[in-house]
């Protein structure tokens, strides 16, 4: 695979990832900040407590391959930005992950959070769409 092509599939994969990392959060802090009618599904918690439990589980290095698969561009984003604090790091994720399988409420620390991988995403996404135009 040429340098470009491995390049462009990173870049497709963590833009993804972005997408629907983005899509999910922005449901959640609708349905905790306006109240809306219908709060997110057991289903749709649960597949973001499954993505964070994956950044978590990759932040920590223990398992390369998790489902769902988290770019390793975003977790190297969250390692450097967090590396004096990656235990609380760590601990934040726990927090969120329990809170978002319905152990604890959710509350603005779990949105935090979640801000955290998103920026980390978005960050990865656009580099990569960056030195993706250069070539």
């Amino acid at each position: 695979m040429s340098d470009i092509s491995a390049l462009s599939h990173d870049y497709e994969s963590t833009a993804r990832f972005a997408e629907l990392v983005n899509t999910a959060v922005l449901a959640l802090k609708k349905s905790l900040r306006h109240g809306r009618a219908a709060p997110p599904t057991r289903e749709e918690t649960l597949r973001l407590a499954e993505i964070v439990r994956a950044v978590k589980t990759q932040v920590e290095e223990r398992v390369r391959e998790v489902s769902p698969e988290v770019p390793s561009e975003v977790v190297e984003r969250l390692r450097t930005e967090h590396q004096s604090q990656l235990g609380y790091l760590i601990d934040d994720l726990t927090s969120a992950e329990k809170a978002l399988a319905g152990s604890v409420p959710l509350d603005a620390d779990v949105v935090r959070v979640l801000d955290e991988i998103c920026d980390a995403a978005d960050a990865s996404a656009s580099a990569m769409f960056r030195r993706l135009r250069r070539r």
